[in-house]
């Protein structure tokens, strides 16, 4: 889905800001991803709230972690990740074709 939107940071000519912008509340997309934040790893409360949007992907990396895509407001774009703790406790949401 991300990759039909312009793609991921490092996958894309303007660093995944067409991608966010298009996948976000309101965009053209009709995903409307919020920026809900995660959970800390040290003091288990939710934290960048309104600043980074965190979603979860079925594809696990190790039994304790799996891939996770970024919205990060600060930069206006969207991140993949390999490594994300599953004990961040970030957005899942289904997709359906």
């Amino acid at each position: 889905m991300a990759k039909h939107y312009g793609g991921v940071r490092e996958d894309s000519d303007d660093s995944g800001t067409a991608a966010y912008t298009a996948l976000l509340v309101g965009g053209s997309s009709g995903f409307n991803a919020l920026l809900g934040g995660g959970r800390g790893a040290d003091d288990q409360k939710y934290a960048r709230l309104e600043a980074h949007g965190f979603y979860w992907t079925a594809s696990e990396s190790k039994p304790t972690s799996a891939w996770f895509y970024n919205f990060g407001q600060g930069g206006l774009s969207l991140n993949r990740h390999s490594d994300g703790n599953k004990g961040m406790a970030v957005s899942v949401r289904c997709v359906r074709d």
